[in-house]
């Protein structure tokens, strides 16, 4: 059996989920690019940009 599919979060999903986070931070991490954000935890799918729940925590964990 191979690893759980990663779930996927919307940018407003993500700040409902996690109070510590806003959209203007997401905003500003995907324009800036920091620490590599787009490559680490962004997915496109057509013109939506969705989060990799997991990836997204392990950054936030990884970037203190």
């Amino acid at each position: 059996m191979g690893p759980l599919p990663s779930q996927y979060l919307t940018k407003k999903q993500a700040c409902q989920k996690y109070p510590f986070l806003s959209e203007n931070m997401l905003k500003n991490l995907l324009f800036k690019d920091i620490g590599g954000f787009r490559n680490k935890v962004v997915r496109k799918w057509g013109r939506r940009i969705l989060l990799d729940e997991d990836a997204l925590l392990l950054y936030i964990a990884s970037n203190k």
